[in-house]
């Protein structure tokens, strides 16, 4: 058990170390998780006989940017 618990952890501590380093900005970071996570959700809802919501879990402020620059056209649009 101890062995198990031991490599969840380090699985969990290497995935975040991993998208705190990545080379790719913060924003296209979290779009990517978000994509997978939406895909994972669809795919459990498949599987479970659609007893998963019908919608994909988004933050509160998604399709907002503070960062964006006046006159920058919106991201995938």
């Amino acid at each position: 058990m101890g062995y198990l618990r031991g490599l969840t952890h380090g699985a969990i501590a290497g995935a975040i170390l991993g998208l705190l380093y990545a080379p790719e900005s913060g924003l296209r970071t979290r779009q990517r998780v978000s994509r997978l996570l939406g895909q994972a959700e669809d795919m459990m809802a498949a599987n479970s006989g659609g007893a998963g919501s019908a919608s994909p879990i988004t933050p509160p402020s998604a399709g907002r940017s503070r960062n964006r620059k006046p006159g920058q056209a919106p991201i995938g649009g």
